[in-house]
């Protein structure tokens, strides 16, 4: 795994991610592994459209075909 180094990170943040680090019982490299992820997962949802991997355009156009489904009975 590679190594990342943050400089001048604002402490406000440094702070939200020892936060989330002490909730979830999370390690910090662990936490900020996992909020990158999320992140990415995020911005790459909005702009996708902007990525030409076909594997990414399949995904998108699964989830919108699951989101079409509707719900059944509840249980």
């Amino acid at each position: 795994m590679t190594d990342l180094l943050i400089r001048d990170l604002d402490p406000i943040l440094t702070d939200r991610i020892q936060r989330v680090s002490a909730a979830r019982g999370w390690s910090i490299p662990e936490t900020i592994i996992r909020l990158l992820e999320h992140g990415l997962f995020s911005v790459e949802s909005e702009v996708r459209g902007g990525f030409s991997d076909p594997e990414v355009s399949a995904l998108s156009d699964a989830i919108a075909a699951l989101r079409a489904v509707p719900q059944g009975a509840t249980f």
